[in-house]
């Protein structure tokens, strides 16, 4: 429950800071140019914190970690109302980047810990699903704040409450510690191992691609319906239908793996994805594209839990955890890195068609490491009989 809420809370600051920025933009005259660098300093962190993430979890805990990261980002709302220029900003950017940077390798690691072999697709789906709640509640709320008491009102409030609620954990966590036991055993013992597990490799290498053919879209979604001659008033509603397949995959594939079994429902996944898409690239009625956005939606963020318990299942020894997500958030930054730079060359080459087109490749290419591990390797520790 505390793992869940923490994620409403990340993922829903995470979506609500760049909300502010036009905003901001029009009040501080600040060039868009620097706007661009701003968005890109917040996504910085979550490749460069990755692989540290591991150790710092395993030196204090992965709970008060992830409620430091709270402090560090509530921070950066109250920097951000405080700022009158493009200085003070970049500081604030910097912080929110931090913590929002350490939150997911160390939440999947918990969830990993924490979860029998059984289970873990449905808690890793459930627990997913959770951030879209953040994003679509607290992150909503942001623009109509605005409108009643101004972008710094805004940012202060946004910056306060979660600052109290995390300081006041932070002192019970002294008195109550709720750090993985798995990990102070890891203080103690350090495990190797991870190098040797060819179904890990290939799961990092799964993940790599998958990111590559998904991590964009909604980028690039509302290009397709604007050159589909969708109206601009309906273009919230339109990516609001990928963001809701996003919330109902995460759940429905994340019980669906438990079942199954997660190559199995992962290789259904990326077929499906890879044919939605080329499908979304085709439709020109409206009606259709918010139709085939849900469905679209539904396996492109699907994925994560399938992709997070292959993780978990691949790796040796539970105390390999949190090197092990932190391994797969840095690899999977990267790639979410390369993918936006890639389409938006492939777009302005081209056109936003074949945008869709090469992300559908990409989505069939992500099978091929699954299939030479059921093909060639004799344990295949996620196929249910």
């Amino acid at each position: 429950m505390r793992l869940n809420l923490l994620h409403i809370l990340n993922d829903g600051f995470l979506a609500s800071l760049p909300l502010l920025l036009p905003f901001i933009q029009k009040d501080l005259g600040i060039e868009f140019s620097k706007i661009g660098l701003l968005t890109g300093l917040l996504n910085s962190a979550s490749v460069i914190l990755a692989l540290p993430a591991a150790s710092i979890a395993m030196r204090f805990g992965g709970y008060k970690v992830l409620l430091m990261s709270m402090v560090l980002y509530s921070c950066a709302f109250i920097i951000t109302g405080l700022s009158s220029g493009f200085m003070l900003l970049t500081c604030a950017f910097i912080l929110a980047s931090i913590g929002f940077g350490l939150f997911h390798p160390i939440s999947f690691a918990l969830i990993a810990n924490s979860s029998d072999q059984n289970d873990i697709g449905n808690r890793m789906g459930s627990f997913t699903a959770m951030g879209d709640i953040g994003r679509v509640g607290i992150a909503a709320c942001v623009t109509i704040f605005v409108s009643i008491v101004d972008w710094r009102n805004t940012a202060f409030m946004y910056g306060v409450l979660p600052l109290v609620m995390a300081i006041l954990s932070l002192i019970f966590l002294y008195k109550v510690d709720f750090s993985s036991s798995l990990a102070e055993k890891a203080k103690i013992r350090k495990i190797h191992g991870l190098h040797k597990s060819k179904e890990f490799i290939i799961a990092i290498l799964t993940s790599f691609i998958d990111s590559l053919a998904s991590s964009s879209l909604f980028v690039f979604l509302p290009f397709l319906f604007v050159y589909r001659g969708a109206s601009t008033a309906i273009l919230g509603s339109l990516s609001g239908a990928f963001f809701i397949g996003n919330m109902m995959g995460k759940i429905m594939i994340g019980k669906i793996t438990d079942r199954i079994g997660c190559k199995k429902v992962f290789i259904i996944s990326e077929i499906l994805m890879s044919l939605l898409l080329i499908s979304i690239s085709i439709v020109k009625d409206i009606i259709m594209i918010s139709i085939v956005s849900i469905m679209l939606g539904t396996v492109t963020k699907g994925t994560v839990p399938i992709i997070n318990t292959l993780i978990a299942k691949a790796v040796p020894d539970r105390k390999l955890n949190e090197k092990a997500f932190s391994i797969v958030s840095f690899v999977s930054g990267i790639s979410a890195v390369i993918a936006p730079l890639l389409l938006g060359f492939l777009a302005q080459k081209y056109n936003i068609i074949f945008v869709f087109h090469i992300s559908a490749l990409f989505a069939f290419i992500a099978v091929l490491p699954i299939l030479i591990t059921t093909l060639f390797f004799k344990k295949h520790t996620c196929i249910s009989a």
